[in-house]
């Protein structure tokens, strides 16, 4: 059984810590196991999918990596 609540806060401690001023909506889909994650600032918006076994080994390694690479995307994102 995944723990959602644990993940989402995972999730949105690690985009916090990375840069303050963005906000986050996060949706997960049971189905697949998946977390999709929102991450805005300003007017520029991604998205980001996170599988559940990224949760699950205790290695928050594949977790950095994906929010570094959504907020490296979400900096090049033009704006409006």
């Amino acid at each position: 059984m995944t723990d959602v609540r644990r993940m989402k806060a995972k999730v949105e401690a690690a985009i916090k810590r990375a840069d303050s001023k963005t906000m986050t909506e996060t949706f997960y889909d049971g189905a697949s196991d998946r977390l999709f994650v929102t991450i805005l600032k300003g007017s520029r918006k991604i998205s980001v999918a996170l599988r559940g076994k990224d949760f699950g080994n205790g290695d928050s390694e594949k977790l950095d990596h994906a929010i570094a690479d959504g907020l490296r995307r979400l900096q090049q994102t033009p704006i409006g």
